[in-house]
């Protein structure tokens, strides 16, 4: 009966502990939205534009949001936190955009660290779809050029 109750009492504090940590990882997940800006400098440093030729210029069919580049400067001390990426002092990026205003793909114009390369994918994968531009027919794929400065 001694053991049975060991046990119990053991799973017990072990079920609390786990609980806590969900309830603050699902916490940290809900209220991650409302801090993205939290260590943004005032002075933005990104900078999105559309890369089409002059023929095409006309036809752009996607935009980003609004806070975009404010949120990539948000990401800024994470993008140039190793000792290799602080010695560069922009990043140029082209965004590939899909038809449905979604970045399929991106390629780094100026630099070769793996390790920028991958922060870089996270800090993409957090941005939000594309908006069409109102008054459009097609809605077609876009190349836009990111540049982030240190």
């Amino acid at each position: 009966m001694k053991l049975i109750f060991v046990h119990f009492w053991v799973l017990k504090s072990v079920m609390k502990k786990l609980i806590s940590h969900i309830g603050i990882t699902v916490l940290a997940i809900m209220l991650s939205p409302f801090n993205v800006f939290a260590s943004g400098n005032l002075e933005e440093k990104a900078t999105l534009r559309v890369v089409v030729e002059e023929a095409k210029a006309e036809s752009a069919s996607w935009k980003f949001a609004d806070f975009t580049e404010e949120m990539i400067d948000s990401y800024s001390p994470f993008i140039f936190r190793t000792k290799k990426s602080q010695e560069i002092d922009e990043v140029r990026v082209l965004l590939d955009v899909n038809s449905m205003g979604e970045i399929s793909g991106f390629e780094i114009e100026n630099s070769d660290d793996k390790g920028l390369k991958e922060r870089l994918d996270h800090v993409i994968r957090k941005l939000p779809k594309c908006e069409p531009i109102p008054g459009k027919q097609q809605y077609g794929p876009q190349t836009f050029e990111l540049i982030i400065q240190k």
